[in-house]
């Protein structure tokens, strides 16, 4: 690694004639954010009041977390897993004396999404800068500011700045592919109405409810007269008990107030916000608990469909990052990358699997011993070799063959 202060040197000397440039500062904070037309502030922490807003960030975040990460390297024969390495330990185990990974990874994602842009400072052993630690930033209570000069970007918070090889940095969506933007920012009008709807509903809950109703009366009364019967009414019929008779006097009616279609329909809103949140965070309804046109035939694809669209990008992204932040250049030219493996969250009913695997076991793609170790079993003896079908052969088995059979 490069000494810290030749890597800062172009921010802190005066004979340089370029000044560095600030490319982004991460997003919107928590206690910031957007209002709408109607007065509604949209941040991230009125967009997780949202049933299906938290429940969509929760799902994808706890997805990602729970995929087994590794370090692995590439050979002439294959791969091999490097299970020793210092890097495994921080990306599988605990990469910091905070939190597990499974903690680390979910934040991260987390800020990625809410707040556009995830940051992690990686902490070095002095002497042979080896990272030895990564440190979750809280942009809430740091925010970070990300600077452009000769080339390189660098990282300002807390008071310091630092090179960009000593800073995970994962973005969403962006514009300029450096900094990301929350999806909050884009959202807000499409959460605002979900957030809106809600305060409709308990508004309407709290003042109406289901027991609001209008007596008429077929002559005038004086407001005293109004309050008096208004009050001897309501009490009869609020006290508890099997029965309940109100009378009402001089020919009186009673008519219960109940919820016009309108109001029913805009009641009904937070069932169409299930979809918007789905689109905004790209994952499938019926992840939301949204089960309309949802069977048990389609449901293996939609499973498919959610690690494909909505967790193997976020993985890919966050994978490459740690493989140019935590690996030497050494590393990295001897065939070292990380792997996260989404095939955790595609495993399927009992049946299906045992059908898959069997396949390709018969077909020699797996051994049955690797099939074991997939189910986090041990292996067994005599169960390391493929297996070959025999109605099937390479085009040397069937040289070998007619050989064999013109000297026998």
């Amino acid at each position: 690694m490069l000494d810290l202060q030749k890597a800062l040197q172009p921010l802190i000397t005066s004979k340089r004639t370029t000044t560095p440039t600030t490319v982004g500062n991460g997003g919107i904070s928590l206690f910031g954010g957007i209002s709408t037309k109607n007065g509604v502030p949209v941040n991230e922490k009125t967009a997780l009041q949202l049933s299906a807003f938290y429940n969509a960030i929760d799902i994808i975040t706890n997805d990602f977390a729970k995929l087994p990460k590794a370090v692995f390297q590439k050979t002439d024969k294959g791969r091999i897993k490097i299970s020793n390495h210092n890097v495994q330990y921080l990306i599988a185990k605990r990469p910091n004396q905070y939190m597990s990974s499974f903690s680390f990874n979910k934040l991260m994602l987390m800020n990625a999404i809410l707040k556009g842009n995830a940051y992690a400072f990686v902490e070095r052993n002095q002497n042979t800068a080896k990272p030895i630690a990564l440190q979750l930033i809280d942009q809430d209570k740091t925010p970070v500011t990300v600077l452009k000069h000769n080339s390189k970007l660098y990282y300002r918070y807390d008071g310091k700045t630092v090179p960009s090889e000593d800073m995970l940095h994962v973005p969403g969506f962006s514009y300029n592919g450096i900094t990301g933007i929350s999806v909050i920012q884009h959202a807000a009008k499409s959460l605002g109405v979900s957030l809106s709807s809600q305060e409709f509903s308990e508004d309407y809950y709290t003042t109406k409810g289901v027991g609001t109703a209008v007596v008429t009366t077929p002559k005038a009364m004086d407001p005293d007269a109004k309050t008096r019967y208004s009050s001897a009414l309501g009490s009869t019929l609020d006290r508890s008990g099997n029965w309940k008779v109100a009378v009402i006097d001089e020919g009186g009616s009673f008519q219960h107030l109940k919820i016009t279609p309108q109001e029913a329909m805009f009641l009904s809103t937070n069932k169409y916000g299930i979809e918007e949140v789905a689109r905004w965070l790209n994952i499938p309804p019926h992840k939301l608990k949204s089960l309309d046109n949802v069977n048990n035939s389609i449901t293996e694809n939609l499973e498919i469909q959610h690690v494909a669209d909505s967790i193997l990008p976020w993985a890919i992204k966050f994978d490459l990052e740690y493989e140019v932040k935590l690996f030497t250049a050494a590393e990295q030219n001897g065939g070292f990358y990380i792997k996260s493996n989404e095939g955790a969250l595609l495993r399927a009913d009992k049946k299906t699997q045992a059908e898959y695997f069997s396949k390709l076991i018969f077909s020699g793609v797996y051994t049955r011993n690797e099939v074991r170790q997939l189910l986090d079993l041990n292996g067994l003896d005599g169960l390391d070799e493929p297996l070959t079908p025999v109605n099937t052969q390479t085009m040397q088995q069937i040289d070998e063959n007619l050989k064999n059979t013109k000297n026998d």
